[in-house]
């Protein structure tokens, strides 16, 4: 007796043909939008840009076997401006 509340019958090579052009069009379109995204938001480029100096980073880090530790007293040093809010003036009364 199964488990399962579901029937489990074979699939068909259709039903598998079906599900495969499913899930290259679900792909294709979640890229798309990842790329829209990226291209419309400066947030996004900022983050981007954040994540890109991470990885750099801490590849790096993993790959430099000659440099010491890291040390808790070196300064962190920003490649990237982190964005700052608009400041408002005050208006004359």
């Amino acid at each position: 007796m199964a488990i399962s509340p579901f029937n489990v019958r074979p699939a068909s090579p259709e039903g598998e043909r079906r599900r495969a052009r499913l899930a290259i069009a679900i792909a294709t379109i979640g890229i798309a939008a990842i790329l829209l995204a990226y291209a419309v938001s400066p947030g996004v480029r900022h983050a981007v840009g954040h994540a890109a100096h991470s990885f750099k980073h801490a590849v790096g880090n993993v790959l430099d076997k000659d440099q010491p530790a890291h040390s808790p007293a070196k300064p962190h040093v920003h490649l990237v401006q982190p964005l700052q809010p608009k400041r408002r003036v005050a208006s004359p009364k």
